[in-house]
């Protein structure tokens, strides 16, 4: 087959209506792939699930870890692990001027953040995990995860760089402060607009392009051997760069118009739909 390594995005793609299951088909069509040798490494079925989740809170569906997925890439990129021995292949974590910068600009912009760190904990200043809590616009999902992984931010965030930092959220960001909290922010992070007032951060050096780039090559693979499905901004790099990139049908525009190809939406399998289509037809 054309595609030796599927990267799939897991929120939005791979699982369903769910957060906690793998949307209609999915499952059955990658152990199809990998049984049909889509993906070549060491002679076995080598798999990456590329998600902004960190390792702390993912989805019910990855315990146990499925046979036909064997590499994980998390925190949107910054890192990449076996999700069988724990061994850390890839880690890109913020330095604290980076740290300070986007402390400095959430500030000014009024908005709450959140600091993800290496044990996926999620550290937030008293006051904005208030408005989190408080906000109908924070979804029941994610206010689980603050009350089961939050630790209050006390001191400057810069103080955090010793837990390395893989991932930050902004949320709540008003329309009006979107633009500037960009500008004040280039150059110590990447920046990805998720939509619904909820901007994404990592660390310079890490995304999940960089990672997957990493993982095609540490498998005697090329980006062209890859092809990736997702929905969100943070897969935008990834689906135009990949050897196929394809959007899901619930993707925003500029995703869609990032991919090569678009499939159905998440609730109605198109990610099966497109591993069907492209690896197991094509």
């Amino acid at each position: 087959m054309r595609y030796k390594l599927l990267a799939l995005d897991l929120d939005g793609t791979a699982l369903g209506s769910d957060p906690d299951a793998f949307a209609p088909g999915l499952a059955e069509a990658a152990a199809a792939a990998a049984e049909r040798g889509c993906i070549v490494a060491a002679g076995t079925g080598s798999r990456a699930a590329a998600t902004g989740r960190p390792a702390g809170c993912l989805p019910a569906a990855l315990d146990p870890v499925p046979a036909w997925m064997q590499w994980l890439v998390l925190d949107d990129g910054a890192e990449v692990i076996d999700p069988r021995t724990g061994a850390r292949l890839w880690r890109r974590a913020f330095g604290a001027d980076s740290l300070a910068r986007v402390e400095q600009a959430a500030r000014r912009g009024g908005f709450p953040v959140e600091y993800i760190d290496g044990d996926s904990w999620y550290h937030v200043a008293p006051a904005g995990r208030r408005m989190l809590e408080s906000s109908p616009d924070v979804t029941p999902f994610h206010k689980g995860v603050l009350a089961r992984r939050g630790r209050p931010l006390e001191g400057p965030a810069a103080g955090l760089a010793c837990r390395d930092i893989l991932k930050i959220n902004a949320l709540l960001v008003p329309g009006p402060a979107r633009d500037a909290f960009f500008a004040e922010v280039e150059g110590a992070a990447l920046a990805m607009d998720c939509g619904g007032g909820a901007i994404e951060l990592t660390a310079p050096g890490a995304g999940k392009l960089a990672a997957v780039t990493f993982l095609a090559g540490r498998l005697g693979l090329t980006l062209q051997d890859v092809m990736a499905i997702g929905d969100s901004g943070n897969d935008a790099a990834l689906l135009a760069a990949a050897g196929l990139g394809v959007a899901m049908g619930n993707a925003p525009a500029h995703v869609q118009q990032a991919a090569r190809a678009v499939t159905g939406r998440n609730t109605e399998g198109g990610a099966a739909q497109a591993i069907r289509r492209w690896l197991l037809e094509g």
